[in-house]
């Protein structure tokens, strides 16, 4: 990301970003996506269990048969991508925090892939 790109995006005060490397690396196939209600970051809940919000979990149909059975589980873990978040920020100062804390537990995350 071009650093005049960097500038121009929001972020609090007392967070830090840095310049990214030129490619990613590794990659990976979407199975499909999740919809949710929030369109923008700041009406995210900071934990799921503190909205009652429905959230629809999408999988392309080419990949149905590795779901046989599925419905038979208890409990899924589900690992997501998160596309929009910036992947910039060292140092992030979450809404419910008045100082800067590692990103690993924020809302933004550097690994695009949240810990559930």
């Amino acid at each position: 990301m071009e650093t005049h790109e960097r500038q121009s995006l929001r972020h609090r005060d007392g967070e830090v970003a840095i310049d990214l490397p030129d490619k990613f690396d590794a990659s990976l196939y979407f199975i499909g996506h999740i919809r949710t209600p929030w369109t923008r970051r700041e009406d995210c809940p900071k934990n799921a269990r503190e909205s009652d919000a429905v959230c629809t979990i999408l999988v392309d149909a080419r990949w149905s048969e590795a779901l046989a059975g599925v419905e038979t589980c208890s409990h899924l873990v589900v690992l997501y991508w998160m596309s929009r978040s910036r992947r910039d920020l060292v140092l992030q100062v979450p809404r419910h925090m008045a100082s800067p804390a590692a990103p690993l537990r924020c809302d933004l995350q550097p690994g695009p892939i949240p810990s559930p």
